[in-house]
């Protein structure tokens, strides 16, 4: 280190470093071997009225000089860390007094009788500059040569090739704050999506990290990626803290960490130099493209891009009264900005949903999802989400196959890490019948997303269609295991079971259901009683009566009407029924040539019809 100059170098190559942690490093020196407490260093370094979390400022700047050094907090070569009290340096100092000019020789003048000695020191003098240089100059080499091998695995080298942004923390519980650190962390993610290979683990598989701490090193185990962001904000009025930390789940080092304090309303700007510093640290080339899009800002305005967030954060919590909020927000986002595709995106998200979960009808949730979809492909065709919606109403409301395999394929080129694009493509490759490439596109949905249970569910129905019914049983069952509450996994496993022959095990499941959603018991002891008398005809008859009334005029049960028809052999009410389904859109109808319910319809003319009806044969 040259005090004077402020610098620090190692192996001849000067070494960046903040000013924080070099004034930590020049505390440090002046005392080798001795604590500097925390207090110290607050006193010294952060005045009163500094705007800064002093903790996490303190230990941010310590990372950095750690990682200058390539030095570990777990195996300190020179910081080391005394719990609770401060830090010390415990490498060996050797203070080295420079010349002010280089050195020269000089040769005095003598009488000839002692010429002779004096010519013969300064030659020995001479050639001991010439050892002491060549000396210098091997040793420089061999640093170098130490120094490139001995850090081959240094983070500037390491392969990360994987990534998880977990929540961000906040100092604030209430939700005015909370869908903005939500939607920091959702932002950082898409950012990420956009460099090359890496892969970026999707927001639902880390929202369950949110307020727990844990060692990065577990949270690689259980998402299997190879580095792990955590970040914390504190906000002060109208100004916050971003606080971000990147750390290599392979053995818990630091590889990066930053700092920024800003206006709340800097918050795009924020999310940018996040990404761009972690694409710098972890290596990643970027082409043209992928610049471009580290760098897009889909909106200008604080208050639309705000807003928007806002209807993201409801978003995601998926139930019919928070959708309702999303909606609300994402059309004040529009209004503020009108040329903000994101919140057409999130409108169409949010009406595809609430359709298909029968919150609206399925005509009005299409129309408007696709005039919202449209709208943000029109605002930027660059938008993955806008693109998957497109192709999820092509294929299950439209059914215009190419147009779907078209938009999906158009999805995921734009960001390979949407693992709901992956989804969404899996479940039209399962309605095709093509089975094989299903299964590989869900299997990247579960790396993408690790945790979430819906695509976990959805590897089950992959093998139930592809005609593997025992191993879709085991799939919802491990899914129940870790979520027993998660209704999709059981209502898919019911339908397993029966599918297999198993109607006990399924009239069992059934009453766990009834349990879980305070349903009356009576009708589903009712349904035991009738199979154990009947057999599996009485079990499929007491089903239909379950249906209700005028099933005539309930288009939104036809198809399942049209299935307990085609289970009883009652192919003509079946086949009513089916059409009645079809002309409804029904959601569950694109599964009409691989959905083993209907094998009781197979080889009949009319199935053939409506399987041509829809451009499925």
């Amino acid at each position: 280190m040259d005090f004077r100059a402020a610098e620090l170098y190692k192996a001849g190559h000067r070494l960046r470093l903040q000013e924080q942690p070099f004034k930590i490093l020049t505390m440090l020196l002046a005392r080798p071997g001795e604590i500097v407490t925390r207090e110290e260093l607050r006193e010294q370094l952060w005045s009163a009225d500094t705007f800064v979390d002093f903790d996490h400022g303190l230990n941010s700047a310590v990372a950095r000089l750690r990682e200058a050094l390539y030095d570990s907090a777990e195996k300190p070569k020179y910081i080391d860390t005394v719990a609770r009290r401060g830090y010390r340096f415990i490498g060996t100092v050797e203070k080295v007094t420079f010349p002010a000019v280089a050195p020269h020789i000089e040769v005095a003048e003598a009488s000839p009788e002692s010429r002779a000695v004096p010519e013969e020191r300064t030659w020995r003098k001479a050639r001991i500059w010439v050892a002491v240089i060549t000396a210098a100059a091997i040793a420089c080499v061999l640093v170098l040569y130490v120094w490139e091998h001995s850090f081959a695995s240094s983070p500037a080298k390491r392969n990360i090739d994987s990534i998880a942004v977990l929540p961000f923390e906040e100092n604030s519980s209430a939700a005015e704050t909370g869908y903005l650190s939500e939607g920091i962390t959702e932002s950082a993610i898409d950012h990420l999506s956009a460099l090359g290979d890496l892969k970026v683990i999707s927001l639902h598989s880390v929202l369950p990290y949110r307020g727990r701490q844990l060692d990065p090193r577990q949270v690689g185990r259980e998402l299997g990626v190879r580095s792990v962001m955590t970040g914390r904000i504190v906000f002060r009025g109208d100004r916050m803290q971003v606080i971000a930390e990147l750390v290599d789940t392979a053995d818990g080092t630091h590889i990066w960490g930053g700092q920024y304090d800003r206006q709340v309303s800097d918050i795009l700007s924020v999310q940018e130099e996040i990404a761009r510093e972690i694409a710098v640290r972890l290596k990643t080339r970027l082409n043209s493209q992928q610049q471009v899009l580290l760098r897009k800002r889909y909106t200008e305005n604080f208050e639309a891009w705000q807003t928007y967030l806002r209807g993201r954060y409801y978003w995601n919590k998926r139930f019919p009264e928070d959708l309702n909020r999303g909606i609300t927000y994402f059309e004040q986002a529009i209004d503020a900005d009108p040329g903000n595709a994101l919140a057409y995106a999130g409108l169409a998200d949010s009406y595809f949903v609430r359709s298909v979960s029968g919150n609206v009808s399925m005509n009005e949730g299409m129309f408007k999802a696709k005039a919202a979809a449209l709208k943000a492909l029109e605002l930027d065709d660059s938008l993955a989400e806008a693109h998957t919606s497109l192709a999820q109403i092509s294929s299950t409301y439209e059914m215009n196959w190419a147009l779907a395999e078209s938009e999906y394929k158009r999805a995921i080129a734009l960001n390979a890490n949407y693992s709901t694009g992956h989804h969404y493509y899996a479940t039209f490759l399962m309605a095709m019948g093509r089975h094989d490439e299903a299964m590989a596109e869900m299997k990247k949905a579960q790396e993408l997303d690790p945790l979430s249970p819906i695509i976990a569910t959805f590897i089950g129905k992959a093998l139930y269609f592809a005609g593997k019914n025992d191993e879709s049983i085991a799939e919802y069952q491990k899914v129940l295991a870790t979520d027993p509450a998660f209704p999709v996994a059981r209502t898919f496993l019911i339908h397993s079971l029966e599918q297999g022959g198993h109607f006990d095990e399924a009239i069992a499941q059934r009453m766990i259901v009834a349990a879980q959603f305070g349903k009356r018991v009576e009708p589903t002891n009712a349904l035991r009683q009738r199979y154990r008398a009947e057999g599996v005809r009485g079990y499929w008859k007491y089903r239909l009566a379950e249906m209700g009334a005028n099933l005539e005029s309930k288009p939104e049960a036809a198809l399942d009407t049209a299935a307990l028809y085609a289970r009883l052999g009652d192919k003509d009410r079946a086949f009513w029924f089916l059409e009645r389904a079809l002309e409804y859109h029904d959601l569950w109808a694109e599964y009409l040539k691989v959905d083993p319910q209907w094998e009781n319809l197979h080889g009949d003319s009319r199935y053939e019809l409506a399987l041509k009806r829809v451009g499925l044969n």
